[in-house]
């Protein structure tokens, strides 16, 4: 009698999103949108955004999402001093910390821009880094229809999706994201935080 070996279970295919450069006045309705679709995602939090909108940064914690640092303002990395990229680091974190009552425990580089001495900083203040696999450049301003193809065509299992709830008119952001999500789970994925 032959005995089949026990098939490995399949892992499921994931993919998680990201929004940089908030919050904005955008970042409630991606949340709306989020909640409806029953969907989690990771907001990386430009510092100096923050005291504007601690209710929304409340929010994005109190409904489950992960918040990461992205720095205080959006510098260059590159150009920056180790003391100068501490600074801004540090100064997001305790930012950050004040209006969502707990410190982020990722980084994204504004620009993925960052070299062997920020990402030291960065590691040294005890955060991961966090990138992506899949760039919507929604940053662009292209239509919603190409946001969605976009971030559809390009994800495999694993992917991290960057989009952008602030930094700009995010209109057409928040309009792809429905079908994006739709689409996603069409194809099987299951959504995690990065």
């Amino acid at each position: 009698m032959k005995v089949r070996a026990a098939k490995k279970p399949r892992r499921p295919k994931t993919v998680a999103l990201t929004f940089d450069d908030g919050p904005s006045p955008y970042t409630p309705q991606v949340l709306d949108i989020l909640r409806r679709n029953r969907v989690k995602a990771t907001f990386c939090l430009l510092g100096n955004n923050v005291g504007d909108y601690r209710r929304t940064v409340r929010r994005i914690v109190r409904e489950g999402h992960r918040i990461c640092n992205h720095s205080r303002d959006h510098a260059d990395f590159t150009k920056l001093s180790r003391t100068a990229a501490r600074d801004n680091v540090e100064r997001a974190q305790r930012k950050i910390r004040k209006a969502a009552g707990r410190s982020p425990k990722t980084f994204r580089f504004p620009y993925g821009a960052s070299d062997p001495a920020a990402r030291a900083v960065v590691r040294g203040e005890g955060l991961r880094i966090l990138g992506w696999t899949v760039d919507t450049r929604d940053w662009q301003g292209p239509p919603a229809p190409t946001i969605t193809r976009r971030a559809v065509r390009d994800t495999r299992p694993g992917a991290v999706i960057l989009m952008h709830d602030g930094g700009g008119d995010r209109r057409p952001t928040v309009a792809s994201l429905p079908n994006t999500i739709r689409k996603l789970k069409a194809k099987g994925y299951v959504f995690v935080l990065a």
